[in-house]
């Protein structure tokens, strides 16, 4: 991976309720999954911190494996990791 595009890349999520959004680095995400010992192409869910009842869902991106991640905000899966506060 490219050092430029690894240190600015950016993952939006956004909250299927309220729809706030919120940008965070990719590296952060790619952090969080190797720290969690992730599954291949699990994704990781924020619960919304603004009306703390939505889930925030993530756009398509590579996880630090090398597997797409992409999620149905509509019919999010049931392996998902969901991050309680972030």
């Amino acid at each position: 991976m490219k050092l430029l595009v690894w240190l600015f890349a950016r993952v939006t999520y956004s909250c299927t309720l309220c729809d706030a959004v919120q940008r965070i680095p990719l590296r952060r995400v790619h952090a969080f999954e190797r720290f969690y010992a992730l599954d291949e192409g699990q994704s990781v869910l924020i619960q919304c911190p603004q009306c703390h009842q939505g889930l925030q869902c993530p756009s398509p991106y590579r996880s630090y494996t090398g597997h797409l991640v992409t999620i149905d905000p509509k019919n999010p899966p049931k392996n998902a990791f969901i991050h309680a506060l972030y």
